[in-house]
């Protein structure tokens, strides 16, 4: 990254691939959630026992992520233009007095 900033495609490009992401990381949290449910149902029970909290810890995992992941991509493009390159400025250059 120069002293200019970061070019502003590549900040559109990184929100977008935010985005794109989001559906990965609901998945990857409700798996995680569902395996945590089942886990803590206990290695004994039934599978109709690990049923009930592997469900819920899928949804609350899943849906727990998918809050922050939202609220936080909603920031991004601010986040990003602290760090993004100046525009370049559309008023003319003053006429120099001779």
């Amino acid at each position: 990254m120069s002293a200019a900033g970061l070019p502003r495609w590549l900040a559109r490009a990184l929100v977008v691939i935010g985005w794109l992401l989001t559906p990965l990381w609901a998945w990857g949290a409700s798996f995680l959630g569902l395996w945590a449910g089942a886990h803590f149902a206990g290695p004994f029970s039934s599978p109709l026992a690990m049923l009930a909290p592997a469900l819920l810890g899928a949804v609350l995992f899943g849906f727990i992520t998918l809050w922050v992941w939202v609220r936080f991509m909603r920031r991004v493009p601010h986040l990003l233009s602290h760090h993004m390159a100046q525009r370049p400025s559309l008023e003319q250059p003053p006429i120099a007095d001779h």
